[in-house]
């Protein structure tokens, strides 16, 4: 009997294939079209998407402003545009989430008052990924009581969804509308292989709350005279992330503060294993997605019918015939050492 996520992956093949095919062919031309050189893409784009009648071009645009990587580069400008697209589409998720995301950044208050790490949680409070930013500017503005409270919502969530699915489209859409110049990159697998990168890199960018502030409130080897209550909170955040999170960062991130919060017990190693051998094994499969366009279109068309890069990449793994849980004898490794489960020390 064909199974449904069967059927919608040789949906989303064929669709790649249509896809694909698209992206390579002639540049189009009109009013959506973009000719430029490959040096000032990303600025000239970010600056014309600011001219769409669209909150979320604009937000998105403003997201084309940062460097990569991300230095904070023209951070005035990007947090006005963010600013201005965040009150014309208060129910726009994606948008509250720049907004959310960048306004809790740690040089934010030095350049204007912006303080709306809160936005996206009000939007959505049941969803603990919402919380991740409230966290992180909590914790840099010192407030450690906010940052606290926010942690003990994360952990009596039943949700940690990053909507990465709904970021790719977003970015696919806004890359086939406007497409990169030809020549603008060496990839292996071509222009349409380069668009489906720099899709990807951006939905995330876009979608994956920066967790590393979590990590640190949670550490009890950084915070020992936190009290109980805080670790445990940290625990039960660090299970929701391993075991709900839609993205594998974001499940390596529920390791990473469930290690630091030293929250774990041996009740917790056999999740961790299972999630630190997905990301390991999914690693490897990554390679032979960076050189064919066609398998990339397809995983990413997987992850934005199921919401779900976790989801798409179970069928990966099916598919390429790796095991979802570990050999017995097998150890994470960090640097190339073995690091134990539970060990504080090691960063996934």
């Amino acid at each position: 009997m064909t199974s449904a996520i069967d059927i919608l992956a040789r949906t989303a093949f064929a669709a790649s294939l249509v896809l694909a095919a698209g992206i390579a062919g002639a540049a189009p031309t009109g009013p959506e079209a973009v000719v430029t050189g490959p040096a000032d893409f990303r600025p000239e784009l970010a600056h014309k998407l600011q001219k769409s009648e669209s909150p979320r071009d604009w937000a998105l645009g403003a997201q084309l402003l940062e460097t990569r990587p991300p230095t904070d580069a023209n951070l005035r400008e990007r947090l006005a545009i963010l600013q201005k697209a965040a009150r014309a589409a208060p129910g726009d998720r994606l948008v509250q989430a720049l907004w959310s995301g960048v306004s809790s950044g740690q040089h934010c208050r030095a350049h204007m008052a912006c303080g709306n790490s809160e936005t996206l949680a009000r939007l959505d409070p049941d969803n603990a990924a919402n919380w991740v930013a409230v966290v992180s500017s909590a914790w840099k503005s010192g407030n450690n009581r906010m940052a606290d409270e926010a942690i003990a919502r994360m952990a009596a969530s039943g949700r940690y969804n990053e909507h990465i699915g709904e970021a790719i489209g977003a970015w696919r859409d806004l890359f086939q509308r406007n497409p990169p110049p030809k020549g603008a990159t060496a990839d292996p697998s071509g222009q349409a292989g380069y668009v489906l990168s720099l899709a990807l890199d951006e939905a995330e960018a876009s979608a994956i709350p920066p967790t590393a502030p979590l990590v640190d409130a949670c550490s009890k080897a950084k915070h020992p005279d936190a009290g109980d209550r805080h670790f445990e909170n940290c625990g039960r955040a660090g299970r929701l992330l391993m075991g709900r999170a839609q993205t594998i960062q974001g499940r390596m991130a529920g390791v990473a503060v469930l290690r630091a919060s030293r929250a774990g017990s041996k009740a917790d190693i056999e999740r961790i294993r299972n999630v630190t051998w997905q990301a390991e094994q999914m690693a490897k499969i990554d390679a032979t997605l960076d050189n064919d366009a066609v398998a990339r279109q397809n995983f990413m068309n997987l992850i934005q019918a199921n919401d779900s890069e976790v989801a798409a990449m179970h069928y990966e793994l099916t598919i390429f015939g790796a095991a979802l849980t570990p050999p017995a004898d097998w150890k994470q490794t960090v640097g190339g050492h073995p690091v134990e489960p539970l060990d504080d020390t090691a960063t996934p």
